[in-house]
C-alpha cells in the first residue's frame, strides 16, 4: 500500500542499485542532460565491492578488489576519476599446501607430477577452444549449447584428463572457486560463457597478465565514492518495494520515496529482483530465470599485520590448501606496503561449513593455518575482517551470481533484453568481463546507451 506521507519525486530515469553497474548507468546518462535518481538499499555505495577503513585509517576491500589489464571499461573509468592502480604483489614463491606437505613454487603451476601437469595444460586448453566456440554476445546459441548446459562442472570435472591427487584437488579448487559453489551446481555452459568473457582459464587463474594483477590505491570502492558525489539524487538505505508501469511512465516506490521516470535500471544482484513486486507482474519465463540465479557462497577475510613480513622471508603471499581454513590466500596490501594484508577465501561448501563454526574458533583455525604456511609471525594480526557475502542482506552472493544445467539455453536472451521501459544492469548481465567489476561497468555503459538511443 503506497505511503501517504513519502516524498514524490519526477525524474527522466530511476536506477534501482548503487553498484558499479548502476552508478556507472546513472553517470553516463547524467552527463547527457537526464534527470536521474539512483535509490539503494545498502548505506553506502558499490554493492559487492566494499573499501573500508582499518582501525589505523588505511582502506581494505571488503568484496572485489582486482582489475585485469584487459579490463578496459573500470580501467578507464578509474583513469577519468583520477584514481591510480598498482601491481598486485607477486614476487617471491607460492605455496601449495598438500596433506600436510608444502610445496614452494613459482609460476602458475607447482611442482606436482609431470603427467598432472600435462593433464591441467590439456584440460584448460580444451575449455578454451571450447569457449572460442560461443557467439561472444549469444552463448546459448552455440551449436553445442544445449548438450553443455545439460553437462554440470563435476562433468567436466569427472571427465578431465587430470589424475586424482593434488594436481586434479588444486584445479576443481580453482574451477569451482570462480563461481564459489559446489561442482554439482554450476552448468558448465555457465563456465565456458564465463572462459569466453574473460579470454581463458588463465587469465581467470593468473595475478601476472590475468584478473588478479592490479588494484586500486585507496580501494575499489574509491571509484563509486567518487562517482556518487557527482550525482544530484542518490539515496541511501532506501530499498525499492515496488515497480510498476505503463505506457508513458514508470512509477519505482521505495521506502520514503516513490519517483516518477520515464525508463528504470535496475542494477541489483538478480536474486533480489524477485523481492521487487512487478505491476504488470514478470512473465513466468523472467521469474524462473532470476530463481535460477543462486549466488556464490564466498568468505573473504582480510587478515591484517603491521608490514608484510612474508615478502622478507621469500614468499609472495599467495598459498593453495584446497578443503583447508585458507582455501586460498593473496597479498592484499596497499601500494606502500604497509600495513601488511593476506587476503584469504574459501569458497561454496568449505564456506559454509566453516560459517556454522564459532567465531572465536573460526579465526583461530585460519591463524593456525596461516602460522604453518608463512610462520609463526601469521597468527598474531592487528587486525582481521571477516566477510561472509552469501549472507549479506543486499548481495546474497560474491562477486556473481551462477546459473545451473538448463537455465542458459531456456532464458538466456532475456538475461539483459529490456522489458517494457525496464532496463536491466549488473556484471550478471555482462558478454565481456563476465562476472568482474569490469563487466558491472559495461553493463551499465549498455543500458544507458539503451535508454539515450530510445
Amino acid at each position: 500500500m503506497p505511503d501517504p506521507v513519502a516524498e514524490r519525486v519526477e525524474a527522466d530515469v530511476c536506477v534501482v542499485g548503487a553498484g558499479y553497474a548502476g552508478l556507472t548507468a546513472a553517470r553516463r546518462l547524467h552527463q547527457q542532460g537526464r534527470s536521474v535518481v539512483v535509490l539503494e538499499a545498502r548505506d553506502r555505495v558499490g554493492g559487492r565491492i566494499w573499501t573500508t577503513p582499518l582501525a589505523d585509517g588505511h582502506p581494505i576491500d571488503r568484496g572485489g578488489a582486482w582489475l585485469a589489464p584487459q579490463h578496459d571499461a573500470i580501467v578507464g573509468l578509474a583513469a577519468e576519476m583520477g584514481v591510480s592502480t598498482y601491481k598486485t604483489y607477486v614476487a617471491g614463491s607460492h605455496l601449495l599446501v598438500d596433506d600436510g606437505r608444502m610445496r614452494r613454487y613459482k609460476g602458475l603451476i607447482p611442482k606436482i607430477s609431470p603427467r598432472a601437469v600435462a593433464g591441467i595444460a590439456w584440460t584448460q586448453s580444451t575449455v578454451d577452444r571450447l569457449a572460442r566456440t560461443l557467439p561472444i554476445d549469444e552463448p546459448w546459441t552455440a551449436k553445442r549449447a544445449q548438450e553443455w548446459d545439460r553437462l554440470t562442472i563435476r562433468d567436466h570435472l569427472d571427465s578431465c584428463r587430470i589424475p586424482k591427487g593434488v594436481g586434479h584437488d588444486l584445479y576443481e579448487t580453482a574451477i569451482a572457486g570462480l563461481f564459489a559453489a559446489d561442482a554439482t551446481e554450476v552448468s558448465f555452459l555457465h563456465l565456458l560463457m564465463l572462459v569466453r568473457g574473460h579470454d581463458s582459464l588463465n587469465t581467470l587463474f593468473s595475478i601476472e597478465g590475468g584478473s588478479q594483477e592490479n588494484m586500486v590505491d585507496g580501494g575499489a570502492g574509491s571509484i563509486a565514492q567518487l562517482m556518487a558525489a557527482e550525482l544530484d539524487d542518490l539515496r541511501l538505505s532506501t530499498p525499492v518495494r515496488s515497480i510498476s508501469q505503463t505506457q508513458d511512465k514508470v512509477t519505482v516506490t521505495a521506502d520514503g520515496v516513490v519517483v516518477e521516470a520515464r525508463q528504470v535500471v535496475v542494477a541489483v544482484p538478480p536474486m533480489l529482483t524477485l523481492e521487487i513486486a512487478f505491476d504488470p507482474p514478470l512473465p513466468d519465463d523472467r521469474v524462473a530465470l532470476y530463481r535460477a540465479y543462486t549466488g556464490g557462497r564466498e568468505t573473504k577475510t582480510l587478515v591484517v599485520y603491521e608490514q608484510p613480513f612474508w615478502r622478507g622471508e621469500g614468499f609472495s603471499g599467495q598459498t593453495a590448501g584446497p578443503g583447508s581454513p585458507a582455501e586460498v590466500t593473496i597479498d592484499a596490501s596497499p601500494a606502500s606496503g604497509t600495513p601488511g594484508v593476506i587476503a584469504s577465501f574459501s569458497f561454496g561448501p568449505v564456506a559454509e561449513a566453516r560459517e556454522a563454526i564459532d567465531p572465536a574458533e573460526r579465526r583461530a583455525t585460519l591463524l593456525r593455518t596461516l602460522a604453518d604456511r608463512l610462520g609463526p609471525q601469521a597468527a598474531r594480526p592487528v587486525e582481521v575482517v571477516e566477510t561472509a557475502w552469501w549472507t549479506e542482506e543486499w548481495s546474497r552472493g560474491c562477486s556473481f551470481a551462477y546459473l545451473p544445467p538448463g537455465v542458459l539455453t531456456r532464458f538466456g536472451p532475456l538475461v539483459r533484453a529490456p522489458l517494457g521501459r525496464v532496463h536491466w544492469a549488473g556484471t550478471e548481465t555482462s558478454a565481456l568481463s563476465h562476472g568482474a567489476i569490469d563487466g558491472a561497468v559495461r553493463s551499465g555503459e549498455r543500458a544507458a546507451a539503451e535508454i539515450l538511443s530510445g
